[in-house]
């Protein structure tokens, strides 16, 4: 049984309101996408979920183009805990991190 495809961009969630943007008619304002789709929620990683309004409620007017401009705006616009923690690299420890702490970059397993 293969899983759902989900539509994840940098902690955001786009895989349930990816339906919405596809079908909004162009150009529409922030308003009125306020107003049409702004219960509308946008998960985000551990923290949670938040509407369109709590977004783009506060913003002044905007006026998008394309469903590319909307996510390209959501993405600006998330606070910084939707990404998860800060900072935060699987890769291994780097040579800054390192720095002035005494420890040796090689470790033993």
């Amino acid at each position: 049984m293969s899983q759902p495809k989900t539509d994840r961009d940098e902690g955001v969630d786009f895989t349930d309101i990816k339906p919405v943007l596809e079908g909004l008619s162009f150009p529409i304002t922030r308003s009125e996408l306020v107003e049409q789709y702004g219960a509308r929620e946008l998960g985000r990683t551990n923290v949670g979920s938040i509407t369109i309004e709590e977004l783009f409620g506060p913003m002044g007017e905007d006026t998008f183009e394309s469903a590319d401009d909307v996510r390209e705006m959501v993405l600006s616009q998330m606070p910084r805990d939707s990404v998860g923690r800060q900072r935060y690299s699987d890769r291994g420890v780097s040579n800054d991190t390192l720095e002035g702490t005494g420890e040796s970059e090689n470790e033993s397993f």
